[in-house]
């Protein structure tokens, strides 16, 4: 899972001459999943129990599991998790077309996580249970899976009945602004609040079949947009060479992208990338680097850019939902197309001034953080916090309500580390993890010596 967090994954880069897309003339909206009703819950609790018994869910854990060293350390992590959300959501709805992958904001109750309103029976279900520490509530509850052997679907927190804490949203909102590069948010992502989550929740989650859990879905969305046109260059290394935009998102025997291209991941509301979020503006007017761009690779993006959600998705179906065994397919075919592509608009538009940098998706709280950062951190929220330093980000505090002072005000607690396994099962380097908890704790220690008071 990508957390895939409430953080927000931007994506970015100029895209080569010719590669531009046509904008969606519809889409659907993917919802804060700690907003949703016990309808809501039912219904996708419905839809998980037939996938499974069409060996649906089975097949999203191996998939992953065998691409797992292709899709994790390098630059294809975030695209990749895209679009293999995206092709889980287009198998779902195949079953149901009202369904969407809610997000998961794993900077809420980041101090307590097993406290999230999402880790509830009536939601994605608590700890699991007995020795086998199988879940037996929530959407999933019971269930049973055949990768890589028959076993049922199990989650196990890391601290007993509880969860050790995540990394606080203001450190999210650090690697946000100070991240210069994909390769630079990826690193600061992986290392940090990705591996928190799945370490946090176990089970199936600290696996390479962890997307047997559907957390792990809704978590990889949460690299959800509340930062938009930010400016990152798709650059570092790629699955067999340096990152490129024309690379094929990896695909296993499983689970097929039909040669979709990282270049086809980066739009929200272009191409057959037809959803958005429910903190997200309109998609851009135009697409992003327009026919009348030269290509561009490494260099600094020149072009608006959208973000891309950890574990973010685009591209459009593939013919996955159409391997569905032919028994169980009645009227669940493939999707009709409702959102055809419109004609591109030819005029380049601006981009848009992005709003509050933040690792949080709740905006009260992020006007709360960027006043309060700006005010208690002096040189230091220029080098930790450059945007809310720099001036360009404009507070607006009409309309919003501040949070009671009962619910704030400790101290940040320090972010876990990664434990061995979990960095030997990734093949990072010891070293390099640790250097960038270092800077996390750093973060922290500066946060909770000045006068700030955070609001989460």
């Amino acid at each position: 899972m990508k957390i895939t967090s409430g953080v927000t994954l931007i994506a970015l880069a100029t895209l080569a001459a010719g590669q531009s897309l046509q904008r969606c003339s519809g889409s659907h909206t993917r919802p804060n999943a700690a907003r949703m009703s016990s309808a809501q819950w039912q219904s996708i609790a419905t839809v998980l129990r037939q996938m499974n018994e069409d060996g649906w869910i089975a097949r999203f854990g191996q998939a992953h599991d065998q691409l797992f060293s292709q899709v994790h350390g390098n630059t294809v992590f975030f695209p990749f998790h895209r679009r293999f959300v995206l092709e889980f959501e287009n198998v779902a709805r195949t079953y149901d077309p009202s369904f969407v992958v809610p997000y998961f904001d794993a900077t809420e109750s980041y101090r307590d996580p097993a406290s999230h309103p999402l880790l509830t029976a009536g939601a994605l279900g608590t700890n699991g249970q007995s020795t086998d520490r199988c879940l037996v509530n929530g959407v999933q509850a019971n269930t049973q899976l055949s990768y890589p052997s028959s076993h049922c679907l199990r989650r196990n927190y890391n601290n007993g009945n509880s969860i050790n804490p995540w990394y606080a949203p203001e450190i999210i909102t650090s690697y946000i602004q100070t991240s210069q590069t994909l390769a630079d948010f990826r690193e600061n992502i992986e290392y940090s609040i990705h591996g928190a989550v799945h370490l946090g929740l176990a089970g199936e989650m600290d696996t390479g079949y962890a997307a047997h859990d559907f957390t792990f879905h809704a978590a990889s969305c949460q690299y959800r947009p509340p930062v938009h046109n930010s400016y990152m260059t798709y650059d570092g290394s790629g699955p067999s060479g340096p990152a490129q935009l024309s690379d094929a998102i990896p695909s296993a025997s499983s689970i097929a992208f039909n040669g979709d291209r990282v270049s086809s991941m980066m739009v929200l509301g272009y191409g057959e990338v037809c959803y958005n979020y429910d903190t997200s503006p309109a998609p851009p007017s135009s697409y992003p680097g327009g026919a009348a761009s030269a290509p561009q690779q490494n260099g600094p993006a020149a072009a608006a850019q959208q973000p891309i959600d950890n574990q973010g998705q685009s591209g459009g179906p593939s013919n996955n939902a159409a391997q569905q065994p032919a028994a169980n397919q009645g009227s669940r075919g493939r999707p009709s197309n409702t959102a055809a592509p419109q004609q591109q608009q030819q005029q380049q538009q601006p981009a848009a001034r992005p709003f509050l940098p933040s690792g949080s998706s709740n905006l009260a709280s992020r006007v709360l953080e960027s006043t309060g950062l700006s005010n208690a951190l002096g040189g230091d929220v220029s080098r930790f916090f450059p945007s809310f330093g720099s001036g360009l980000f404009r507070v607006h505090r009409r309309g919003y309500k501040e949070k009671p002072a009962t619910s704030c005000g400790d101290p940040i607690p320090f972010p876990p580390r990664l434990t061995p396994e979990w960095i030997a099962m990734h093949k990072f380097d010891p070293d390099r993890v640790e250097e960038f908890h270092k800077n996390a704790c750093q973060i922290v220690e500066v946060l909770n010596n000045s006068t700030y008071t955070s609001p989460y």
